[in-house]
């Protein structure tokens, strides 16, 4: 059985200078050194010696400085009730490998106390920033293990503890969860990319570039976390087929472009879950999945077609809103652009289908005002569906504003039924305008 024993070191020390104080932790009566010393701030000092008794902290700055550290030790064998002195801590770790401080398996922490350079990404050892965090992570539980077959063998989780993370630009590994403590909680600050380690693993013993790929089943996500930056995910220089991407309750506060500029034989997919959206967003060639979300800052939605001949031109919402929307389908080699919208549109929304290569598919509650909606390119209205539409009566001012070819209507102030043929309403049973 192991047992963790621990104490608070409180301790002010002037510039250039060093002090010793008792750390008290005792083991079964006995002093015992720690194993670990991690001051939970961040601090300029320094730990320069631990004895069975006392720990000494040096001050390598120009100012005089104060932190509290955590001393850690870890007992390997109980042999009788616990003797530790009164004002310090103990709780019962598990395993003999380092308790409840070791590093959990699959599971990284970066923390505002961390220090990239001494960090293992336990509790007691978290890193400072977000990418040193990543790329531990990666290295540790993704890159030795080779190809990411369907389904992969890990996903590694990097936990972001509560506070703003100023990154600087930031490149987003392979088969990596980034989760949050919330999005309002857990904020990184920083531009996202990506890399090559996104392409198809090629194996050392074939030649590059190599006639076969072996390919990988790639997935990386963001959940509980703000963005506060620009996302920009190009999956084309790095000629990758997978390219797989979901965020649950994620605020994204900068612009996000989502970009497939080649066609791949296999479709790249993001999802989004629960997320805020305050910037712009591009999605190209990419299926996704919107459920739940919305663009609270005003910004447009685009979506373009991907010219080529993959069939991975689809959008599909569940629930939430968003703002203004252009859909581009422009050219007759790609597959038509499918949008199907099931959500609230927003309070003086547009809707700008550039292109006579789309469809709208949409229920009554997701597409703007008549007045809102704007044709360029060779759209017309013919492209747009409802998905629930009913056949209703009503007086002539309120027919449908955006019938679909073959919608019926009865008109109770002439009296007859009316059907819509693509271009105007005509009274049922004769080829007359209504």
């Amino acid at each position: 059985m192991s047992d963790q024993y621990t104490s608070l070191v409180d301790v002010t020390v002037p510039p250039g200078g060093s002090v010793t104080v008792p750390h008290n932790l005792v083991a079964n009566g006995a002093p015992a050194a720690p194993h670990v010393v991690q001051p939970n701030v961040g601090t300029d000092l320094v730990v320069s010696a631990v004895t069975t008794t006392t720990v000494t902290v040096s001050n390598p700055g120009t100012m005089a400085a104060s932190a509290r550290f955590l001393c850690a030790f870890l007992h390997s064998i109980q042999s009788r009730p616990i003797d530790v002195p009164a004002g310090s801590m103990a709780w019962q770790g598990g395993g003999a490998g380092g308790g409840a401080l070791a590093p959990l398996q699959n599971t990284v922490i970066v923390a505002k106390n961390g220090n990239d350079a001494t960090a293992d990404g336990s509790v007691a050892l978290p890193f400072l920033t977000v990418q040193a965090g990543m790329e531990y992570a990666w290295a540790t539980y993704v890159q030795p293990l080779g190809p990411q077959p369907a389904p992969p063998f890990t996903r590694p989780q990097v936990y972001v503890c509560a506070g703003t993370y100023d990154d600087g630009p930031l490149v987003l590994p392979p088969q990596i969860c980034v989760m949050g403590e919330g999005y309002n909680h857990s904020r990184i600050r920083g531009d996202w990319s990506i890399d090559d380690r996104w392409s198809n693993y090629v194996p050392p013993s074939l030649p590059s570039p190599p006639s076969v790929l072996v390919p990988n089943d790639f997935r990386s996500s963001w959940i509980n976390v703000g963005l506060f930056g620009t996302i920009d995910i190009d999956f084309d220089p790095v000629f990758s087929n997978e390219g797989k991407l979901y965020a649950v309750n994620t605020r994204f506060a900068g612009n996000v472009t989502f970009a497939e500029k080649r066609p791949n034989p296999v479709s790249n997919s993001l999802l989004f879950i629960g997320c805020e959206f305050l910037g712009d967003m591009t999605l190209r060639g990419i299926p996704t999945l919107w459920v739940g979300c919305v663009s609270s800052g005003g910004g447009t939605l685009t979506l373009e077609q991907l010219i080529g001949t993959g069939v991975d031109n689809l959008f599909e919402t569940a629930g939430g809103s968003f703002g203004n929307l252009v859909v581009s389908s422009t050219s007759a080699l790609a597959p038509v652009y499918t949008c199907v919208f099931t959500h609230g549109v927003q309070a003086g929304a547009t809707l700008t289908l550039d292109g006579p290569f789309s469809l709208l598919k949409s229920d009554t509650d997701a597409l703007p005002l008549q007045s809102l909606v704007s044709l360029l390119g060779g759209a017309n209205i013919n492209q747009i569906a409802r998905l629930n539409q009913p056949n209703f009566s009503g007086i002539t001012a309120d027919r449908p504003p955006l019938p679909y070819v073959g919608q019926q209507y009865f008109d109770t102030t002439i009296g007859f039924p009316v059907w819509w043929d693509g271009a105007m309403w005509i009274t049922a049973g004769a080829w007359v305008p209504a």
